[in-house]
């Protein structure tokens, strides 16, 4: 194959929970939302672990890890985590603000072959968790 790849993300990977934005929440410091994301919802023991990693893969790597031995956090809401992350990332980023306000109101998908909850699917019939809350925290920018 003699296709150029262009390996230089664009300005919405920014609304991603693995950009390189450090999100603040309760006083703790995150390398990214992601990193956030899956410390918070798992158990206090294996927070630190997450939370070391050196990359966002990494860190769901090793939640994912954390998942199979039952080490969730229970009762965790998901959803209301995330949102509180992003909410977080939207206040502490400026340039998140600008690039949600510059999707005008274009449909975010986060496009995910694997992910039926938080993306749309290999087949676009997931959920898109993650668009519609993105959607709905520039709604209220407006």
């Amino acid at each position: 194959m003699s296709d150029a790849i262009n390996f230089v993300e664009n300005r919405f990977h920014y609304l991603s929970p693995f950009s390189a934005h450090e999100v603040e929440l309760d006083g703790v410091v995150f390398k990214t939302a992601e990193h956030a994301y899956q410390s918070l919802r798992m158990v206090p023991e294996v927070r630190k672990e997450i939370m070391d990693t050196k990359s966002p893969l990494d860190a769901w790597r090793v939640a994912q890890k954390c998942k199979e031995e039952d080490k969730m956090l229970e009762g965790c809401n998901k959803d209301e985590l995330m949102e509180k992350i992003f909410r977080a990332k939207l206040a502490q980023h400026p340039d998140i603000a600008e690039i949600l306000k510059e999707s005008g109101d274009r449909e975010l998908l986060k496009v995910y072959d694997t992910d039926y909850y938080w993306g749309t699917g290999a087949d676009g019939s997931g959920e898109n968790k993650m668009g519609k809350l993105w959607s709905e925290l520039r709604d209220e920018l407006e």
